[in-house]
């Protein structure tokens, strides 16, 4: 009988590869997890806080050499006069965020680590890259959804003490739509290891 984690062993530089894979995985993860954490305590524990909200309208900024059209459609300003619930939406929206770090690149790390020392498919390999794909797909538009709806009611509270200049919109960003289609690939890499794990089962006792 052939032990399948022998013969499935990758040569010495694609184990290092692999491995220096999983660690800068591991490691990103933990710097996106720590910058959100950050985020999420100055939600919690500032006095003052500064945001980034839509204005009420462009404001044309005159154009040097090279530059045909130019406007301010963001107000950047620092309030200490932000409500609880504000402030709870838009820290969620960072926890959110610092989730899907973690337990994505944790999951790519584990994938790299187990693939690098021969171990055979198991499941516990799909369910990791199965939950990293859902995490994939729901953190971001879940954090999305807090931190603009955080946005909005922002707005609203402190539009008076601007002179009305802003406007209670909810931006989208481009990564929040693209990353969950990310996600979808990841799950189906998960159908794909089971896959291969079915097919590893079958030809174990072959040899």
């Amino acid at each position: 009988m052939i032990d399948s984690t022998v013969d499935t062993l990758p040569d010495r530089a694609d184990r290092i590869t692999m491995r220096v894979i999983g660690g800068l995985a591991a490691a990103m993860a933990v710097a996106l997890a720590a910058g959100q954490a950050t985020i999420v305590a100055t939600f919690a524990w500032a006095d003052a806080v500064t945001l980034s909200l839509l204005a009420d309208h462009s404001l044309p900024v005159e154009g040097g050499e090279g530059v045909s059209e130019a406007a301010v459609e963001t107000v950047a300003l620092t309030t200490d006069a932000l409500a609880a619930g504000t402030r709870a939406l838009f820290a969620g929206g960072a926890a959110l965020l610092g989730i899907t770090a973690a337990i994505v690149g944790f999951a790519l790390a584990l994938l790299m680590f187990a693939t690098a020392s021969g171990r055979p498919f198991r499941p516990a390999l799909y369910r990791f890259s199965l939950v990293a794909g859902l995490v994939l797909i729901l953190g971001p538009l879940l954090a999305t959804a807090l931190t603009g709806f955080a946005s909005m009611q922002a707005a609203f509270e402190l539009n008076a003490a601007v002179n009305g200049i802003l406007v209670p919109g909810f931006a989208l960003s481009s990564w929040g739509l693209t990353i969950p289609v990310v996600g979808l690939g990841v799950i189906a890499l998960a159908y794909l290891l089971r896959r291969m794990e079915g097919l590893q089962g079958d030809t174990a006792g072959l040899g």
